[in-house]
């Protein structure tokens, strides 16, 4: 079956860490229900997950949820960014992602990292891919920041978690926003959980804001609507989890999907 018949629809998988399995999940149910995506935009575990999608349209997502162990890209990363530790990264990457440059994608793609002195966004969508994907997922205070083209730049999510708005030519837009852990809050909760569901609200609220830029599109919202599993917590027994709630999510929207 095809959804959108003759519209473009555009696929916008945001950041949150190990949370990013719920995009996988998602992918799945696009897959299944036939919905054809002519652009990717995405960011930080979005942007990963994005170009696996880009690169084959047509990849067995529940296979590759269960066969990454990003403890692996997580402890490479933490090592620091030197050449060799670089060259590590993208070998990773690199059993995923199956082209070098982003002209070779079979699904239009942009992503975006953080020039984080000077406090803005920067956008990949030419020329190599691997310093993009990688510049997008150091996530500050965990990795250190990729050095690039002069330029110090961290994760993407910094400057725009939801990245609708790089999200060109697509009359319908599906986002995936794996925001969060965002609790509900009361005098006994511990200050951590203040602490990131405040920051996790602060990041949604400024990519919706930013959303308003776009006329004239239709966007189709789903969330991961999961207090329980902290953006770091990459422990495999939580990759089922959020891929299951991933693919029911798109699948709860399909009497949306068909207006």
């Amino acid at each position: 079956m095809i959804f959108f018949k003759n519209k473009k629809v555009g696929l916008v998988l945001g950041g949150g860490g190990a949370r990013g399995f719920f995009h996988l999940g998602l992918i799945k149910g696009i897959q299944e229900l036939g919905i054809e995506i002519s652009e990717i935009s995405g960011t930080s575990i979005g942007a990963v997950v994005g170009l696996m999608f880009a690169t084959n349209p047509k990849n067995d997502f529940e296979k590759v949820a269960k066969e990454m162990d990003f403890f692996d890209l997580s402890r490479t990363m933490v090592l620091g960014m030197g050449l060799k530790n670089k060259k590590n990264i993208e070998k990773f990457l690199g059993k995923y992602i199956e082209v070098n440059n982003f002209e070779n994608l079979k699904i239009k793609t942009r992503i975006n990292a953080t020039d984080i002195n000077n406090r803005e966004e920067v956008i990949f969508d030419k020329g190599e891919i691997y310093p993009a994907v990688i510049a997008s997922i150091s996530i500050p205070g965990v990795f250190p920041p990729f050095e690039y083209q002069n330029k110090f730049l961290i994760d993407g999510g910094m400057s725009n978690n939801i990245p609708i708005t790089l999200i060109e030519k697509s009359d319908r837009i599906i986002v995936s926003d794996i925001s969060g852990p965002i609790k509900k809050i009361d005098t006994k909760s511990a200050g951590t959980e203040v602490l990131y569901s405040a920051f996790a609200m602060m990041q949604q609220n400024l990519s919706w804001e930013k959303s308003k830029q776009l006329k004239g599109k239709e966007i189709v919202k789903i969330v991961l609507e999961d207090e329980k599993t902290f953006i770091l917590d990459f422990r495999k027994k939580n990759y089922q989890y959020l891929f299951d709630l991933g693919y029911k999510s798109i699948m709860e929207k399909k009497d949306k999907l068909w207006q």
